[in-house]
């Protein structure tokens, strides 16, 4: 059985150095970037604290088991959580201190009971618990033990169908949450321009989590330039789409509290949120644009550059369908609660999405949409330049005339493509070979001349009717050795004398 080994193709030597002249600049201002933009004022502490913070006196956050729930005072069958909240009560252990727990409606309909483990607001060494009236304040259920759980099946099958891979994968997005958590969001709080820190902090992110992910080679290289080019898009796209569409405004209860206590531009914000949405998702498709190039030049080196972009379009095209679904009914599914709501309005469905919050996803999904269906291209047209620039040409094959039968002892020679390529003996060596020359006036000769005269075709069915002897045939199995082209060309020369 004959098997055809492929190995992955590899840019040339002059590709790789472009690479590298390029990729040069970008990790150097990555780097002057991160330290220029560096937060290097104190901490800001917004007003209000937080949702499990509150900035009275004696006021801490804990966590709370619901011991007991007395619904006594409540009327027969009543449902209404408002009206159960003022007559339900409920007990709670928190640090070995037991008191009254004061539930919020929601979380009455929620169904909270005996044995919940909840987050509160502990008022008991506060002067206000008198006030108050209550020792502790429902907060919001405690999830870490489901989260954590979650988190870790999540690890699991991430290591178990990619392996190191996946591990490395894992390793990268947890970089990726630092460079969030320690640089671009204490960055924006400090007053440093958000597009410029988005920008930074997206290349750092994918400088390592691409390398980390998929490791250091031109393809990773490729999917780097791809990314790199569809987030300038999406930033300039969305930078002038923000401004033309008049999005600076404030629609939320966030983002009321940063207009009013820092001096953020929210168009800014938006433009920022817009490239961090971005950037998933055309590291997702760049990458898997690249190896799809890589891939279908390895199984198929003598595609030429047109063919095989066309091919790993084909793939794109395929890609951009579904991300695109992706992320529309990503947000759909986060937005859920909104739409129901905008949906009831006594308005047109266009028009609601053109109003406040809801336009600023809009044009978000836009944006993303057109820098990941422009990036798609863009990374295909780049990773066919570089992977055709080690490819060579294909082999050609010796001319007819060339692989023609050579008659050694009544048997038929060939010679194949790799025999061609054989480094030619010197003519010492070839003298010193079985084959000899016959003088004209031998026999052999003459025998030559002879069969020399019969037509080519009428040469072949001769031979091909006449069966050639056993030691004729052993010659040319065991002693003749592959000829090259230098040695059939010696031979016919040899053969007209």
């Amino acid at each position: 059985m004959h098997m055809t080994l492929h190995r992955e193709p590899r840019a040339s030597a002059r590709v790789r150095l472009i690479m590298i002249v390029c990729l040069v600049p970008l990790v150097l201002t990555t780097i002057v970037g991160l330290f220029l933009l560096w937060p290097d004022g104190p901490d800001k502490d917004l007003p209000g604290g937080g949702p499990t913070t509150n900035s009275a006196e004696g006021v801490s956050d804990t966590e709370a088991r619901v011991t007991a729930v007395d619904a006594s005072d409540c009327g027969p069958g009543e449902t209404d959580p408002m009206l159960q909240a003022d007559c339900m009560t409920y007990q709670a252990e928190a640090d070995g201190h037991e008191g009254s727990l004061y539930v919020t409606p929601d979380a009455i309909k929620s169904g909270i009971g005996v044995g919940d483990v909840v987050k509160v607001l502990d008022f008991t060494e506060s002067p206000d618990r008198a006030e108050t009236g209550t020792d502790f304040v429902f907060i919001d259920y405690d999830r870490d033990v489901p989260i954590l759980a979650l988190a870790i099946i999540y690890g699991v099958v991430v290591l178990v169908v990619a392996g190191f891979r996946g591990l490395r994968a894992l390793v990268g997005l947890g970089f990726a949450g630092v460079v969030l958590l320690v640089f671009m969001l204490p960055a924006i709080l400090d007053g440093k321009p958000p597009v410029l820190v988005a920008m930074i902090s997206a290349s750092a992110i994918m400088l390592i989590a691409l390398y980390l992910a998929h490791g250091i080679s031109t393809r990773t290289t490729t999917a780097l330039f791809g990314t790199v080019l569809g987030i300038i898009l999406t930033g300039i796209l969305g930078a002038w789409m923000t401004s033309w569409a008049s999005l600076g405004i404030a629609y939320t209860e966030d983002g009321f509290l940063l207009a009013d206590t820092t001096d953020l531009s929210m168009t800014d914000l938006i433009v920022c949120a817009i490239l961090v949405t971005g950037l998933g998702v055309l590291n997702d498709v760049t990458i898997t644009q690249a190896s799809a190039v890589w891939e279908l030049a390895t199984v198929a080196p003598n595609l030429k550059p047109g063919q095989l972009f066309a091919r790993a379009m084909r793939i794109g095209r395929d890609h951009i369908a579904s991300t695109v679904y992706t992320i529309t009914f990503a947000y759909v599914g986060s937005a859920l609660t909104t739409l129901i709501i905008v949906s009831a309005y006594d308005q047109s469905f266009f028009e609601t999405l053109t109003l406040g919050e809801m336009s600023i996803e809009v044009v978000s999904i836009l944006v993303c949409s057109i820098g990941l269906v422009v990036a798609i291209p863009l990374t295909t047209g780049l990773g066919v330049l570089v992977v055709r620039s080690g490819l060579r040409p294909p082999r050609e094959p010796l001319p007819e005339d060339e692989l023609a039968a050579v008659g050694v002892g009544g048997a038929v020679m060939t010679a194949t493509t790799a025999d061609a390529e054989a480094v030619p003996p010197s003519r010492e060596h070839a003298d010193s070979e079985s084959f000899q020359v016959p003088s004209a006036s031998s026999p052999a000769a003459r025998a030559s001349a002879s069969t020399e005269a019969v037509p080519p075709t009428a040469e072949r069915v001769g031979r091909q009717s006449s069966p050639p002897s056993t030691s004729s045939s052993a010659r040319s199995t065991s002693e003749e050795p592959p000829l090259t082209r230098r040695e059939l060309r010696r031979r016919e020369r040899d053969s007209d004398r």
